[in-house]
């Protein structure tokens, strides 16, 4: 029997119960309306969860961190008295009567403003009292001079454009008029444009590091004093992306080499006048090798085939959600890759559960707090002491929420929010506990899917990418600054060096001493490149 939908199915429920008690079917009769029952409550129960949930999703804080008094009294509500919680710190004892009395500490004063850096440029201006006041007033003597009250003043001096002017000498032969020559052209960053290589850098920078829109980027110059269209940035773009392409694929190489790669991705709106409403929906995938590298990859839809073939040749640990879309990597005969799984995202899903309404979710929140717990104490420890460190004690965290899983389970509605958070950890459990087989596997997925901000940032600011191929341009930049990030490089001077170095003819087999770390390191100054040939008349 199923729960009616409309009004009018009470009528033909009503006569239902009637017949069946007139033949006498008592017990049929109960069982019946038992079942509705049930069906009914069980209906309510996934509404209100519903409502909670978007209600919290509108409302209510969005961290996922629990308070330890918190999860006690949602444990304590569920008499849940076998879990154990951290103790409060103890009190303090009193002191024997003739112990010595301790010096008292003195209260540190404010630290105050922080100073300003000491390597910026400072002009000094001296400021002279009045004539007058440099009188003594008590006998007429010229006061002396006897020091300086100093305070400095932040200035910000706006960027200004210039012009570089290049004169080529060219030589000839008197005697004979022949052989001529002419100073080399100077390497420019686009072979007929006009941008410099700092210039073409703070478009980039613009654009991907500070998610300026190009219409934008036209106004700030303009202001400036300089009218370049929107058309001739663009432009300058998709050159200065094509410059940059063959380090962007050696991060890739890098990122596809690391021990650990951790993978992700979003989505991207991009114009494509066969798509309905002229827009459809793109992805950009993120892969963060090591934490070390990171590389962005687009595809133009949410396929599998994307991931697969960028993934083709790596070997080795890959850490992400369960999208369906690896399953072939990690099972069947193309298997390379052992899938390490996400507690984050297993955390979240019970956290939704909790915010629901769900009470019991807490309990599986307690364990996984544990594990992240213990992590954290590990994280200064090398990878045996920290795979021992897991061992001894995140596994009996483990099985502790396995077995409380497993006994759920049963109990649970399974399109409730509980019932979801339950079916996505059994499912991914041998991939949620692969961290206890390495010391250098995470806990979460995290830190990739951080490196997907600065992709939502950017698609709120210029909204779309104009078609596949700028998608897979800006995919590059994004490649090439976000490594730069991971090493707390500034993507400015890199940039225009790595431009610079790139147009001269840098060699390829030196490409890797272009890489972020090593350019922070220091590369050669000299470009290992051939010099260009004079021009001949």
């Amino acid at each position: 029997m199923t729960l009616p939908a409309k009004p009018k199915d009470l009528d033909h429920i009503r006569k239902l119960l009637e017949g069946m008690l007139r033949d006498g079917k008592d017990a049929e009769t109960v069982e019946l309306v038992l079942g509705v029952l049930e069906q009914m409550m069980h209906r309510n129960d996934e509404l209100q969860m519903r409502l909670a949930r978007l209600l919290s999703e509108r409302l209510a804080r969005k961290s996922e961190k629990i308070p330890v008094e918190q999860l006690r009294l949602f444990l304590a509500q569920l008499g849940e008295t076998s879990v154990a919680l951290p103790d409060a710190p103890p009190a303090a004892a009193e002191p024997p009567a003739d112990a010595p009395v301790a010096p008292a500490v003195a209260i540190q004063p404010r630290k105050g403003r922080r100073a300003l850096p000491a390597d910026l440029p400072r002009e000094q201006t001296l400021i002279e009292a009045p004539a007058e006041e440099r009188i003594c007033a008590q006998c007429g003597t010229a006061k002396a001079e006897i020091g300086h009250e100093r305070s400095e003043l932040l200035e910000f001096v706006p960027a200004h454009f210039k012009v570089l002017c290049y004169a080529r000498v060219k030589y000839a032969c008197r005697a004979c008029e022949a052989g001529m020559v002419t100073a080399p052209v100077p390497a420019k960053p686009i072979e007929s444009g006009r941008p410099g290589f700092g210039l073409l850098s703070d478009v980039l920078i613009k654009k991907y590091a500070e998610h300026t829109p190009l219409h934008r980027m036209r106004e700030i110059y303009l202001r400036q004093g300089v009218d370049l269209a929107v058309s001739t940035l663009a432009n300058w773009v998709s050159a200065g992306a094509d410059l940059l392409g063959p380090i962007a694929r050696a991060i890739q190489r890098k990122t596809l080499e690391a021990h650990v790669v951790q993978a992700d991705d979003t989505g991207l709106r991009v114009l494509d006048k066969n798509a309905e409403e002229g827009v459809k929906r793109g992805h950009m995938w993120s892969y963060l090798g090591d934490e070390r590298w990171l590389s962005f990859v687009y595809t133009p839809d949410w396929s599998s085939e994307g991931p697969c073939a960028f993934l083709a040749n790596r070997r080795g640990w890959l850490q992400a959600d369960a999208y369906a879309g690896y399953d072939r990597l990690f099972k069947g005969p193309e298997a390379k890759l052992v899938e390490v799984g996400c507690w984050a995202h297993a955390r979240r899903y019970f956290f939704k559960a909790l915010e629901a309404g769900d009470t019991r979710a807490a309990v599986a929140l307690h364990h996984i707090a544990q594990l992240f717990t213990i992590d954290q104490d590990a994280k200064d420890l090398d990878e045996p002491a920290r795979r021992a460190r897991r061992a001894a004690h995140s596994r009996p965290a483990l099985e502790a929420l396995g077995t409380w899983i497993r006994d759920m389970y049963p109990e649970a509605l399974p399109k409730s929010p509980l019932g979801q958070a339950l079916t996505y950890t059994l499912n991914q459990w041998q991939a949620l506990t692969r961290f206890l087989e390495d010391g250098r596997l995470r806990l979460d997925n995290n830190a990739c899917e951080r490196s997907l901000r600065q992709i939502a940032v950017g698609r709120k600011n210029w909204l779309f990418a104009g078609s596949d191929e700028g998608a897979k341009r800006a995919a590059v930049i994004y490649t090439v600054f976000g490594t730069c990030r991971l090493h707390g490089i500034d993507p400015w001077p890199y940039t225009r060096d790595v431009l610079e170095r790139l147009a001269a003819g840098w060699k390829q087999s030196r490409l890797e001493e272009l890489l972020p770390a090593a350019w922070a390191a220091g590369p050669s100054d000299k470009a290992d490149a051939e010099p260009p040939q004079a021009a001949l008349a």
